[in-house]
């Protein structure tokens, strides 16, 4: 997970935006109606999200129908205003879309760190909190695998919910990315979420939550090859005892410039730490 600045947009005026040229006029004067519903919708969120509590919000699902299996209606229109009044290029509320995906970090997905950010993830899905569909702070870059995997997750309890870039930056305050060597006869490496002991138990909890959720072992685990291809051929050009103490500085590197939870520092890490690897497993090659 990568950490973002909450969006300044204002939630009532990207509804309101969004809203105010839906057609037909009957279900526009019913969305503009909802204006400070919304807006009270979302300060809620807010106020959760800032002391991780996402899961007492349940009493906003459904709304403003109240029948969670109700086809069409406003909770449609409201989910509509999402995709049918943001996401839309020629829709009224596509520059606030561009915006928030604008914040990606180096055009990344904020939930994973690696693939590209090329939609927006729902915190809490539209398709149960419709009056948070287009609400900024409910809306995180991401990319589309994470999107796919998180779906329509509703977080039932602290633990069981995923991290979020806009609220959650004190989880890089701990290393809990890791990642394992195994060798002999060739090297190989599995990443795996192990918070460390002091790491605050609920936190600990989202973190592997997170980490199992958007299948990061999966996403993580291949980005290794490459790197062991190429150290197989450049650390052999140092001296043997100078191999353990520049996979370090390699370590500390990446953890400077893309956060001691990336997949590049956990890997160097482990590289530095294993006395196979780093007494000659670096020359064998990679699987």
């Amino acid at each position: 997970m990568r950490p973002i600045d909450k969006p300044i947009l204002d939630a009532r005026t990207v509804f309101d935006t969004c809203t105010a040229s839906a057609r037909p006029k009957a279900v526009r004067t019913k969305l503009q109606a909802l204006k400070d519903t919304v807006a009270a919708a979302a300060a809620e969120y807010d106020t959760a999200a800032t002391a991780r509590a996402l899961h007492t919000l349940g009493h906003l699902k459904d709304q403003p129908d109240g029948e969670p299996k109700k086809k069409g209606g406003l909770n449609k229109e409201l989910k509509n205003t999402y995709s049918n009044r943001m996401v839309h290029k020629k829709s009224a509320g596509r520059d606030f879309y561009d915006q928030l995906l604008m914040e990606a970090p180096d055009d990344r997905c904020a939930l994973c760190g690696q693939g590209i950010a090329d939609t927006l993830d729902h915190q809490l899905p539209k398709t149960h909190y419709p009056l948070l569909a287009v609400a900024p702070a409910n809306l995180v870059p991401a990319c589309r695998d994470c999107n796919y995997y998180k779906g329509e997750e509703a977080p039932v309890s602290a633990e069981k919910q995923t991290l979020h870039p806009y609220y959650d930056s004190e989880v890089h305050d701990h290393v809990w990315l890791v990642a394992r060597v195994a060798g002999p006869p060739r090297p190989a490496v599995v990443f795996a979420a192990v918070p460390p002991p002091e790491m605050p138990p609920v936190l600990a909890a989202r973190v592997r939550h997170h980490f199992t959720t958007l299948k990061l072992a999966r996403l993580y685990n291949p980005q290794a090859g490459p790197e062991l291809r190429t150290l197989s051929r450049s650390l052999p050009r140092l001296p043997a005892a100078a191999v353990p103490e520049h996979l370090r500085e390699r370590a500390e590197d990446w953890a400077a410039s893309e956060g001691g939870n990336s997949w590049q520092a956990a890997l160097y890490r482990a590289l530095a730490d294993s006395a196979w690897y780093t007494g000659g497993g670096y020359e064998e090659p990679w699987k």
